[in-house]
C-alpha cells in the first residue's frame, strides 16, 4: 500500500470535523438572530445565515448598530484627545490661585545662543545632588529659571513653581493637560502650551504671577507643544505659538486674543524672531512620509506675510538659531525609519541657501549656539560641535543611546562646559573645545536612579536643573577641582 493511500482515513475527520463545526454554529448564529427579529426559517447552514442577514430589517439594524459602534469609537477618541474644559481650569486655578510679591525677570524665550567666556574648561571634582523632588508624572521639556524659582511642568497638566535653593513647592497652576512646552515668563504672567502629538483644540494658557490667577487663553485647532515665544518689535509684543496641523498664531498676549495665522505645514518647532523677521520650520506627521514637503520660511513679525519660504530635505522639529546673518535649521525624521540628519542654513534677508551639513542620525533636539559653532544632538545621543566657518564638525561625543532621545546639548559659560543628558545613562559633562569626558554623573539609588530624559538641562548660576520622564526635577551643583578655584579666582 503507498504512503498516499495510509493518509485517506487520516484526512477525512480533519476536514470534516472543522466544516461541521462551522456548519453548525451558522445555524444556531442565524437561529439566534432571526428569534430576535421574529423570522421563520427554512433554509439549512450558511444559506440559513444568508436568508438572514438579508432581511431588511436585519441589514437596518446592522448598519444602525455599525454606526452606532464606529461614533463611540470616534466620539471616544476624540473626547480623550480634547483639552479639559475651560470651567474645569478656572474652579482648579481658583482653589490652587497663590500670591507672590516677587518680581519675576522675563524669559521670554528658552536661550540657544552663547559667547564663550574663556578659553578652557574648569574641571570638575564632584556633582553634588542638592535637592530631588518628584512631581507625580513626567516632564517632557526642561525647567524654566528666573528670581530664584524654577518652573516646570508635569504629564499631569499640573506647572510648578519651586524655590531654586531648595526645590521646595511654592505654588502650583493647573492646566489638565500634560504641559509640555518650556514655561514663557513675560510682563509678570507665565505662558505654556499644551498637548501631545495626537491633542487637537489645544491652548495656550496665561497666568498672572502676582495674584496666581488664571487669565486667559487662546484656543487652536492642533496641539500646543513647542514653547509659545514672545517676541518685541518696534514696542509690539507678541505672543508666537505653533499648532501642529494648525500652523502658527500670533496672539496679543495680555487679550490672548488673535492677530494673524499662517499655515504652510504641520509645525511643532517654536520659532526665533529677529529684527522683525519671525522664522518657522514644519515637518511630516505621521502616516506622511510622501505626501507633504518641509520648509523653512520667515515671516514678517507684524502681518504674517511669507518673505521667502525654501524646501527642507527632513522634517524641522525644533526652533531654528539665528546666527550673525543666517539663520540655521536642524532636521530629521522621528516618525518614519532613516539613517541621516541636517543642519541647514540659509541667509536670514534673502533665503539664499549658504550652509548644507549631513549627519548620520536624524536631529530632533534643539541647536544651541557657541561662538562661530552649533551644538547638535542626534536622536541616538550623538553630540556634535559644527563650525560655521570651515562647515566641519570641530568634534563629536557618542554616547551610543539605542533608545529615542530628543535631548539636546546645553552650554554652561560660567565652566565652559556641554552637558548632555543622555536617555538612559545620565549625565554627560564635556569639553567645550574639544568634546572629551570631563564627567560623568550616574546617580545612585539612593539618589534616585537615573530616567529616560527628553529635556535639555537648564542652567542658573551654580545650579543644573534636570527634569525626567519619570517626574524627577533634581537640582546639581558641580564642584571643581582645587587648581580650578584657583585659576577661577
Amino acid at each position: 500500500m503507498s504512503p498516499s493511500h495510509e493518509l485517506v482515513p487520516m484526512i477525512l475527520p480533519t476536514v470534516m470535523i472543522p466544516l461541521t463545526m462551522v456548519t453548525v454554529a451558522l445555524s444556531v448564529v442565524a437561529s439566534f438572530i432571526a428569534a430576535l427579529f421574529g423570522i421563520q426559517l427554512k433554509l439549512e447552514g450558511p444559506r440559513k445565515l444568508l436568508e438572514v442577514l438579508l432581511k431588511p430589517r436585519v441589514l437596518a439594524t446592522a448598519l444602525a448598530l455599525n454606526l452606532i459602534i464606529i461614533g463611540g469609537v470616534w466620539g471616544w477618541k476624540w473626547w480623550k484627545n480634547y483639552p479639559r474644559l475651560l470651567s474645569t481650569i478656572e474652579r482648579e486655578s481658583t482653589l490652587r490661585a497663590t500670591p507672590s510679591a516677587l518680581k519675576y525677570p522675563d524669559v521670554p524665550v528658552v536661550p540657544t545662543n552663547f559667547q564663550s567666556l574663556r578659553d578652557r574648561s574648569l574641571g570638575l571634582q564632584r556633582i553634588e545632588q542638592v535637592w530631588r523632588i518628584h512631581t507625580g508624572k513626567g516632564s517632557f521639556r526642561s525647567a524654566v529659571i528666573t528670581a530664584d524659582r524654577v518652573f516646570s511642568g508635569n504629564d499631569l497638566g499640573v506647572v510648578s513653581e519651586l524655590e531654586l535653593s531648595s526645590g521646595k513647592v511654592l505654588r502650583t497652576f493647573y492646566i489638565g493637560t500634560p504641559a509640555s512646552t518650556e514655561i514663557t515668563v513675560w510682563n509678570q504672567s507665565i505662558y505654556i502650551g499644551e498637548g501631545l502629538h495626537d491633542t487637537h483644540h489645544a491652548r495656550v494658557y496665561r497666568f498672572d504671577l502676582t495674584s496666581g490667577a488664571f487669565k486667559g487663553s487662546h484656543q487652536t485647532l492642533g496641539h500646543t507643544e513647542a514653547q509659545a515665544v514672545i517676541g518685541t518689535h518696534n514696542g509690539e509684543s507678541t505672543l508666537l505659538a505653533v499648532a501642529g496641523i494648525d500652523g502658527l498664531h500670533a496672539i496679543d498676549p495680555i487679550s490672548m486674543t488673535p492677530k494673524w495665522q499662517v499655515n504652510i505645514g504641520h509645525m511643532d518647532a517654536g520659532v526665533a524672531v529677529e529684527d522683525g523677521v519671525v522664522y518657522i520650520g514644519t515637518g511630516r506627521e505621521k502616516n506622511d512620509d510622501k505626501k507633504n514637503k518641509c520648509y523653512a520660511a520667515a515671516l514678517d513679525f507684524k502681518t504674517g506675510k511669507i518673505l521667502w519660504q525654501r524646501e527642507l530635505a527632513a522634517s524641522s522639529w525644533m526652533r531654528p538659531v539665528v546666527v550673525a546673518q543666517d539663520v540655521c535649521y536642524i532636521a530629521g525624521e522621528i516618525y518614519f525609519p532613516t539613517e541621516r540628519g541636517h543642519v541647514t542654513c540659509f541667509n536670514r534677508k534673502t533665503g539664499e541657501h549658504t550652509i548644507a551639513h549631513n549627519t548620520t542620525d536624524p536631529l530632533a533636539a534643539t541647536p544651541k549656539v557657541l561662538d562661530r559653532s552649533i551644538l547638535y544632538a542626534s536622536i541616538h545621543g550623538k553630540v556634535c560641535r559644527f563650525d560655521l566657518d570651515t562647515k566641519l564638525n570641530r568634534w563629536c561625543f557618542d554616547a551610543g543611546e539605542k533608545d529615542f532621545s530628543l535631548a539636546g546639548a546645553t552650554y554652561d559659560p560660567r565652566l565652559h562646559v556641554i552637558l548632555y543628558p543622555a536617555m538612559t545613562k545620565g549625565l554627560f559633562v564635556l569639553d567645550a573645545n574639544d568634546g572629551r569626558v570631563l564627567f560623568h554623573w550616574n546617580p545612585s539609588v539612593t539618589e534616585g536612579a537615573w530616567k529616560k530624559t527628553y529635556a535639555d538641562v537648564a542652567v542658573a548660576g551654580d545650579f543644573w536643573i534636570l527634569s525626567d520622564d519619570d517626574g524627577s526635577i533634581r537640582a546639581l551643583r558641580p564642584e571643581l577641582l582645587p587648581e580650578s578655584v584657583a585659576k577661577n579666582e
